[in-house]
C-alpha cells in the first residue's frame, strides 16, 4: 500500500518530494509564461523556488521538533499533493514570504507546550506574526492562536500578553521608521490594512473548482477529527490540537475574506491541513481509505498537469 511506503521517514522520500516540487514549479512557470531569456527572470524564479524550499524545510523542522506527527513522511507527502493540485501557489512570492513568517511564529507557539522561556517565545511569536502581517494583512488573524496559547499555558496572562505586544511593537516601530524617516508614503501602508471581499467568481473555473472541492472536503474531515479529539478525548497533545484547529480555521477564512483573491491565498490552509491529514492517516484503522485519498490527490495533480501542458502546446 502507498501508506506503507511513507510510514517511516526516509531521505529518499524528501528527494522524491524535491523532484516533484521542481517539476511542478517548472510546468507552472511555463504555463504562466513567466520564463523569458533574461538572466534577471531566471534569477527571480530561482529565488522564488528557493524561498519555497526554505519554507518546506522549516515546515518539516517544525513537525519534527514539536512531534506534530509520528516519525513518518505523511505530512510532507500531503503537502506535496496539495501543491500538485493547486500549483498556482508558486507565482506569489510575497504571500509565500508571509506564510514563512507565519510558520516561524507557529513554531514558537507550538514550543510553548514545554513551558520553558515562555516570554521569549511569546515575544518571538508576536514578532514573526506582525512581520507576516506587513507582507500580507490578513496574517494578523494568526494572533488568535497565539492568544489561545496564552490562555492555555499559564495564569500569568498579563505579562505574557505584554511579551506578545512588545514583539509586535518592534515590527511596528521598524515600519514607522521606514515610512516616516525615509519619506515614504504612509497612506500606501494604510491602504494595505485588511479589507473584506466576498466575491468568489475567481474560484468558479472548473480547473480550479474541482481541486478546491477536494481541499475543502479534506479540511472538513480534518476539522471534524480535531474537534472530536479536543472535546471527547483527554490527551497531552490537546494544546497542539487547539493550535492546529485554529490555524486550520484561519487558513479557511483567509481565502473567503481576502480583498484581492487568488489561489495563492490557500497556501495558509495547506500547511496545517497536511499535518492534520497526516495525523488522520496515522490513526485510521483502515489502510485502504488513506491510500484511495492519496491516489485521488495524485490523479488530480497529474490530470491538472496534463491539461496545463495541452493548453501550453495549443497556445
Amino acid at each position: 500500500m502507498i501508506t506503507s511506503f511513507f510510514r517511516t521517514s526516509k531521505p529518499l522520500h524528501y528527494l522524491i518530494f524535491l523532484v516533484l516540487f521542481f517539476t511542478i514549479f517548472v510546468f507552472q512557470c511555463l504555463y504562466n509564461h513567466n520564463i523569458n531569456q533574461s538572466p534577471i527572470s531566471y534569477l527571480t524564479l530561482f529565488g522564488v523556488f528557493l524561498l519555497f524550499l526554505v519554507t518546506f524545510f522549516v515546515y518539516v523542522f517544525i513537525i519534527t521538533k514539536n512531534d506534530l506527527t509520528q516519525k513518518n513522511s505523511f505530512a510532507a507527502l500531503y503537502l506535496c499533493l496539495f501543491i500538485g493540485i493547486l500549483p498556482q501557489f508558486f507565482p506569489a512570492p510575497i504571500i509565500m514570504l508571509s506564510n514563512l513568517f507565519v510558520l516561524l511564529g507557529l513554531r514558537r507557539i507550538f514550543s510553548l507546550k514545554k513551558n520553558i522561556n515562555t516570554k521569549k517565545k511569546l515575544f518571538d511569536a508576536g514578532f514573526w506574526i506582525a512581520l507576516a502581517t506587513i507582507f500580507y494583512p490578513w496574517a494578523i488573524l494568526y494572533f488568535v492562536p497565539l492568544f489561545i496559547a496564552i490562555l492555555m499555558i499559564s495564569s500569568d496572562y498579563f505579562k505574557n500578553t505584554f511579551a506578545v505586544f512588545f514583539g509586535a511593537l518592534s515590527v511596528s516601530l521598524t515600519a514607522f521608521y521606514y515610512f516616516f524617516v525615509l519619506n515614504k508614503d504612509f497612506d500606501i501602508w494604510l491602504k494595505q490594512m485588511p479589507q473584506i471581499n466576498l466575491e468568489f467568481s475567481i474560484y468558479y473555473d472548473l480547473m480550479t473548482f474541482f481541486p478546491l472541492t477536494i481541499l475543502l472536503a479534506s479540511s472538513l474531515w480534518g476539522i471534524s477529527s480535531l474537534f472530536n479529539t479536543m472535546v471527547f478525548k483527554i490527551s497531552k497533545s490537546r494544546f497542539v490540537y487547539f493550535i492546529l484547529f485554529s490555524a486550520l480555521l484561519i487558513g479557511l477564512t483567509i481565502p473567503v475574506v481576502s480583498e484581492n483573491k487568488s489561489i495563492s491565498d490557500f497556501i495558509f490552509l495547506v500547511f496545517p491541513l497536511a499535518i492534520v491529514m497526516a495525523n488522520n492517516t496515522e490513526q485510521t484503522h483502515s489502510q485502504w481509505l488513506p491510500s484511495v485519498f492519496i491516489l485521488l490527490l495524485f490523479g488530480t495533480a497529474v490530470l491538472k498537469t496534463v491539461l496545463n501542458i495541452q493548453t501550453l502546446l495549443n497556445f
